[in-house]
């Protein structure tokens, strides 16, 4: 058992079976979202109700990777910005 915080029930401290810490840990690290940028932008900017900062990967509409800047917004949105306007994905996870 761990001590923890129950967020979902006001906040209320409660034991949390170590199986069920696991399930949630695990249930929040394999959330991911694909974000698709259908018309060419240098800036895109990516809403994703993640609840935390997520890696980013993004490749252009050939499959390429591609480098660009990004800027955490908060833990829901993140803007990513390029040197020339493209199409293509944001895989983020």
């Amino acid at each position: 058992m761990v001590i923890g915080t129950d967020y979902d029930n006001a906040n209320a401290t409660v034991n949390f079976p170590l199986n069920v810490l696991a399930e949630y840990v695990n249930s929040q690290l394999t959330q991911t979202y694909v974000f698709e940028q259908a018309t060419p932008e240098s800036t895109w900017i990516i809403e994703h109700e993640l609840e935390r900062y997520p890696s980013v990967t993004i490749v252009d509409s050939a499959d390429n990777v591609v480098v660009g800047y990004q800027i955490y917004n908060n833990n829901n949105q993140i803007t990513l910005e390029f040197s020339a306007p493209f199409a293509g994905k944001a895989y983020l996870n």
